[in-house]
């Protein structure tokens, strides 16, 4: 049985129509893709995984243990910063003084760890102006930490913290990183970001954020509440 011709012509382009938009969308995925997809460590906030890293530096930010003030989120000194990459992913671990966990059961308060930048094209005459974090950057991400409580009803109030990502990309016509390219929570099923006993692991789609492999692309870490001039700067080559 054979459709008229109207409506075989409208199912044709209304087939077509869905694939350019998908194809848009980046929604179109390959089994090869989707499986190359998974992260190789497990982002849990372990580093016992982590092999072949590179060291960005020993110390993020200001050393609050050397001054009178304290960090910005009551107590989470973010300390030592190593990075990785394969085919799909940049990966970042910050190694904390104190648990983003162990600060929650303090004060049970939230607050934010700091805003990464990346420069993607490595050209300082486009991107970000702003010369105190990184001259040129196009990506900005920012580390909030939060809390949650929820109401199961046969298990009662379930209550904890949790740690997150937004990035965004930098516009030109309104000067302002505006352009939302991804975000992740460390309650999502298969999280590329998560709080653990070592720290703070994240894991970024090469392709998002714009990065390619072969490139070396400047990087900035601005330890919120950290004067600028403590933000640490360094070029992650990505392999």
């Amino acid at each position: 049985m054979t459709l008229p011709k109207k409506r075989a012509l409208f199912l044709h382009l209304e087939i077509t129509l869905l694939i350019a938009l998908a194809v848009c969308a980046g929604t179109i995925v390959t089994d090869a893709e989707t499986a190359s997809s998974q992260p190789k460590y497990k982002i849990d906030g372990r580093f016992e995984d982590w092999k072949g890293y590179q060291v960005g530096w020993q110390e993020t930010g200001l050393d609050w243990s050397k001054v009178d003030r304290k960090p910005a989120f009551e107590g989470i000194d973010l300390k030592e910063f190593y990075y990785d990459n394969d085919d799909t992913y940049l990966y970042l671990f910050f190694k904390c003084k104190r648990t983003v966990e162990e600060s929650y059961n303090k004060t049970h308060a939230r607050g934010a760890l700091g805003y990464l930048y990346i420069d993607c094209d490595m050209n300082t005459n486009t991107g970000a102006i702003d010369q105190d974090r990184v001259p040129g950057a196009d990506i900005e991400i920012w580390i909030p930490i939060g809390f949650y409580s929820d109401h199961p009803a046969a298990q009662g109030t379930q209550s904890g913290c949790f740690i997150s990502y937004e990035a965004k990309r930098w516009d030109a016509s309104s000067k302002m990183f505006k352009q939302v390219v991804c975000r992740a929570d460390s309650r999502d099923p298969s999280p590329l970001v998560a709080h653990g006993k070592d720290g703070i692991e994240i894991a970024l789609l090469l392709s998002e954020v714009g990065v390619r492999k072969g490139s070396k692309v400047p990087f900035v870490c601005y330890d919120f509440e950290s004067p600028l001039k403590y933000a640490n700067r360094t070029t992650i080559e990505i392999k």
